[in-house]
């Protein structure tokens, strides 16, 4: 009942949309997922945690243009990784292992925060391939040139208006990430990638990796073990979904803490294997300056409502139908 009341709101102009797109690509979308395409995809994960490498990509989310220099060096120490800002407001971003250091020149400071394993940031964080075509016909595409090297083209077909399409470009030889692009429901790309250099190497001087750091920046050090005591923590769900799109399961559940918040924000994220959805839950008493209902920041679709005294805010790289669908999934658990 409760999906078919959100089908109900998908214009008509929306379902010819996705039928024409799926026509665009033929049978291809309707096809059995491409046992190579799948083998291409797998050397791409490997190829991002494995190879070293200097570049320059563009990377433009709506109007957002940014063009980055990266340069990422694999060790038997480790990842390490440093993103350079070539256009827009001066900053970058080193990846070391388990941390994280954001510096920002302009503010004169820097921030640096445990973080896990964080993914190499031209890495397409696609989990379960094999399982993925249920929801997406994965097929081989054409051959295009780019950065002065030969790639190959990946199609990722969605077989319903609840995720977005992909198109990846490897590199024929090293699997490498060379451009991707993400396209909604109407064909129409919103985010895109693209490398234009691109060299490879055995090995990179550890001082190309070091941060640019002026003498009298702040260094501001976010210990994991406060973050984990201050700042978030697992935490049992106070909410939960009725229902979710098909393909979508959740992934992620945390409970954040944060400044002059007197209660915790409850953090949910879903993901089909290659899209994710975030949901955050936060108790308030108005509606004032908050986003209710539908909105867009770049390619990112954002749902919010308020339910039983709270804030409900989804937001994903998803349609708009299904940030909708999941808010409106959203209840309280009641326990005795």
């Amino acid at each position: 009942m409760f999906a078919s009341s959100v089908m109900d709101r998908i214009s008509s102009m929306q379902q010819l949309a996705m039928a024409a797109l799926l026509m665009m690509f033929g049978s291809m979308a309707l096809a059995n997922t491409d046992d190579e395409a799948i083998t291409w995809l797998e050397g791409m994960a490997e190829a991002a945690h494995q190879l070293s490498y200097i570049g320059t990509f563009v990377y433009q989310q709506g109007d957002n243009l940014q063009t980055m220099r990266i340069i990422r060096s694999v060790t038997d120490e480790g990842e390490y990784e440093r993103l350079v800002s070539m256009s827009g407001q001066n900053r970058e971003v080193i990846r070391a292992q388990d941390k994280v250091t954001c510096i920002l020149p302009e503010d004169s400071s820097i921030v640096i925060e445990q973080a896990g394993s964080p993914r190499p940031f031209t890495a397409i964080p696609i989990e379960h391939l094999a399982l993925l075509g249920e929801f997406y016909a994965i097929q081989m595409g054409g051959r295009a040139r780019i950065a002065d090297l030969n790639t190959r083209q990946i199609d990722i077909i969605p077989r319903d208006q609840y995720r977005f399409g992909q198109r990846l470009w490897l590199e024929e030889n090293s699997r490498l990430l060379l451009r991707s692009e993400v396209f909604n429901e109407r064909g129409e790309v919103i985010e895109k990638l693209l490398f234009t250099s691109l060299e490879l190497h055995d090995h990179i001087p550890a001082e190309m990796l070091q941060p640019n750091i002026a003498a009298g920046d702040q260094i501001l050090e976010l210990d994991s073990g406060l973050m984990h005591r201050r700042g978030s923590s697992h935490a049992q769900a106070s909410w939960q979904t009725s229902s979710l799109p098909p393909g979508f399961q959740q992934k992620v559940l945390r409970r954040h803490y944060l400044p002059n918040k007197f209660s915790p924000v409850e953090h949910h994220v879903y993901g089909d294997g290659l899209a994710s959805v975030s949901v955050f839950i936060e108790e308030r008493d108005d509606e004032d300056e908050v986003l209710i209902g539908p909105s867009r920041m770049g390619g990112i679709n954002v749902y919010g409502q308020f339910s039983h005294g709270h804030l409900i805010t989804v937001l994903g790289e998803v349609p708009m139908v299904t940030v909708q669908f999941i808010a409106e999934a959203m209840q309280p658990i009641v326990r005795p």
